[in-house]
């Protein structure tokens, strides 16, 4: 199938920069979260499964920072993301490799730290952030064992079938994106529930826990009195409410974090921000996070057991009163409502219990009745305009539906591109949402485009005329 002008990843990323740089409120909208508590490198967050992209590898070597964290430690922080560095008396011991862009500046780094080989790499989860950066270290002739879940093989076949939406979901260039598992480096050796490895005189204790995806682990290292929390842990409110991925595991998420701390670690290391010292801050925090995930699952199930309808199950969801100030339960990336709404899809079906969306109408066909009973176009782009100010959030409800009812008019497409750029000035949108709706301003100013240059939109679904009251 043919791709429509506006998927096509070089025409988005040219609107995008567009877009970026007449209204430059923008990047503040989409930045809230920073880098994960880490550097920022605009080069590599579109270029994550690029081995080739020269400023993406320039950035990871020059945004590199080297943290000892106590005899033979470090943690790596990459743009966006941290690798975990042992060194024991028989080898490296790494906890993920970071992105594609990270492996020669991780190789380079390894071989500043120390002279052994690389003995162990264990990935914490699939995603692309995490476990890329492994193939210059093979390149340069590394022969690690590979560690990781027996699911995480699953996750990544997953993800090469579904490479056109993956890609498009994470924002990055479909050239770059692996067409075969063999591309990748994959693990060497997996596990189910628990595994120990001894290496050296150290003992790696790894315990798999569903949380951020199905195949995500934590490592405990009992002789450096520490963990390596992976995802678990954000010094926002968790990252477990991600509209666009798949499942995620909040009750498990929870119990990660409480059996974490429950070791009383004098060190905690994430695989995104800074390091946690000292077991009172550790068990203060990581309790707090698994705190706010319990009291979601909690709300959600009791209110999906009484009857609220899966829609609206969100609407009321709060966290504890004495953690709402918390740094650590800040909206920066998603909300205490996203997470309930992933709570509720764990439990649940597609269906939003709504008895009109089990087969419903077409979109575009509601759309167009929509338009019919408001008298025609004008007067809903009129009521969008006037609520801009005052209702950005009904504005923007109603700009979808007539952008679904009429995706080649101009006056449409302008209207409703005025709408979501006055939500995204008026409103504290988390990360993960304001992204996205940056993303939708790139397909209707490319619609536009396509318009001016005399070319077809389209619809974002199958048309047909509605059926109008006594025809």
């Amino acid at each position: 199938m043919a791709q429509s002008a506006w998927l096509q990843p070089e025409r988005r990323a040219a609107a995008r920069a567009a877009l970026y740089r007449e209204h430059a409120f923008l990047r503040q909208a989409v930045g809230k979260v920073g880098g994960f508590g880490n550097p920022i490198s605009l080069a590599i967050a579109n270029h994550m499964y690029s081995r080739t992209d020269a400023a993406a590898l320039e950035d990871a070597a020059a945004k590199l920072l080297i943290e000892p964290q106590g005899p033979g430690t470090w943690l790596l922080r990459f743009p966006w993301v941290n690798v975990v560095v042992f060194e024991t008396r028989a080898g490296l011991v790494l906890v993920d490799s970071g992105y594609a862009p990270a492996g020669p500046a991780l190789r380079d780094t390894l071989r500043q730290l120390s002279d052994k080989p690389v003995h162990t790499i264990i990935y914490t989860h699939h995603h692309i952030d995490h476990m890329l950066g492994a193939w210059a270290l093979l390149e340069a002739g590394e022969r690690p064992q590979i560690v990781a879940t027996a699911e995480l093989a699953e996750e990544v076949r997953r993800d090469i079938a579904s490479r056109g939406l993956t890609a498009r979901l994470n924002n990055q260039a479909l050239a770059d994106f692996p067409r075969d598992v063999a591309e990748l480096p994959m693990p060497t050796r997996t596990f189910h529930d628990r595994l120990e490895l001894e290496i050296g005189d150290d003992r790696f204790v790894l315990t798999h826990a569903p949380g951020e995806t199905a195949d995500q682990l934590w490592v405990h290292v009992p002789s450096r009195q520490l963990v390596v929390m992976a995802d678990y842990f954000q010094p926002f409110l968790p990252n477990a409410g991600n509209g666009k991925r798949r499942q995620r595991y909040v009750e498990s998420w929870a119990r990660a974090l409480r059996e974490m701390a429950g070791l009383a670690p004098e060190r905690a290391l994430p695989m995104h921000g800074p390091a946690i010292l000292g077991s009172e801050e550790i068990t203060r925090r990581l309790t707090g996070q698994a705190r706010m995930l319990e009291t979601i699952a909690t709300q959600t199930l009791d209110a999906l057991n009484a009857g609220v309808r899966k829609y609206a199950v969100a609407a009321n969801i709060a966290l504890p009163e004495d953690l709402v100030a918390s740094p650590d339960a800040a909206e920066l990336y998603t909300t205490p409502r996203d997470i309930a709404r992933t709570m509720a899809q764990e439990y649940t079906g597609w269906w939003d219990e709504l008895p009109s969306e089990w087969s419903p109408a077409s979109r575009a066909y509601q759309a167009q009745e929509i338009v019919y009973l408001a008298g025609g176009l004008e007067p809903i782009l009129a009521r969008i305009q006037a609520l801009q100010e005052t209702e950005p959030v009904l504005a923007c409800h109603l700009a979808d539906w007539a952008w679904l009812a009429a995706p080649n008019n101009a006056s449409v497409l302008n209207t409703a591109i005025d709408a979501w750029l006055e939500r995204l000035r008026r409103l504290e949108i988390p990360t993960q949402e304001a992204v996205e709706y940056v993303e939708h301003l790139v397909t209707l100013r490319l619609q536009l485009e396509s318009l001016s240059s005399g070319a077809t939109a389209g619809s974002a679904e199958e048309t047909r005329p509605p059926i109008r009251p006594g025809s």
